[in-house]
């Protein structure tokens, strides 16, 4: 999409206005560049108030140090899950509010804008954390930047509906901007790599 394009999308929907902003955020978040790192009390609180937001206050963010864990992890995913549900019926519900704001159209538009940023930017930080940890799996790059995209995508979502800041969402996209990505919530754990 022209930057002209979007920008008259912009400013024909107040509430897709931040839209830009967090553009210029997903170009400058550290993805994946602390991946298996100790915990710092910033990532373990940030995920703490995500797994509490999205129902599962008893899940404890929990480190996976290496890559081949949160491949098992992430491979080990039930997408119908009790955490992926609630994902998906929150997404929609967001998806269904935008929709009240904003043209379908539109909104398809700046959705397809936000992937393709996502998806360089992460995309090129999963490659650099793939040859700095000598992870000698092509898997990693696609696994780690189809969650970026999917954050993203969940972020500009929580924008277009006019949400709370505080939502579930934004807070996911916190974990993302330590570097990090929560893979799953499995039992009682919030499993981050």
């Amino acid at each position: 999409m022209a930057a002209d394009d979007l920008n008259e999308i912009l400013e024909q929907y107040p509430t897709l206005a931040p839209i830009g902003r967090f553009c210029l955020l997903i170009e400058r978040t550290p993805w994946f560049r602390h991946v298996g790192d100790p915990m710092s009390p910033a990532l373990l609180e940030d995920g703490r108030r995500y797994a509490e937001a999205l129902g599962f206050p008893e899940a404890e963010p929990a480190v996976l140090a290496l890559w081949e864990d949160a491949a098992g992890a992430a491979e080990s995913l039930d997408f119908n899950s009790p955490a992926w549900e609630v994902e998906e019926q929150t997404r929609m519900a967001l998806v269904s509010d935008a929709l009240e704001l904003v043209d379908e159209a539109a909104l398809e538009l700046v959705l397809t804008h936000i992937a393709a940023i996502a998806a360089d930017a992460a995309g090129a930080g999963a490659e650099d954390v793939r040859q700095f940890l000598l992870i000698n799996d092509d898997a990693f790059v696609r696994a780690a930047t189809g969650a970026a995209v999917q954050v993203c995508h969940q972020a500009a979502l929580v924008l277009a509906a006019d949400s709370l800041p505080e939502h579930v969402f934004s807070l996911k996209y916190q974990i993302f901007e330590h570097g990090r990505w929560p893979i799953a919530i499995t039992g009682g754990s919030l499993n981050i790599f």
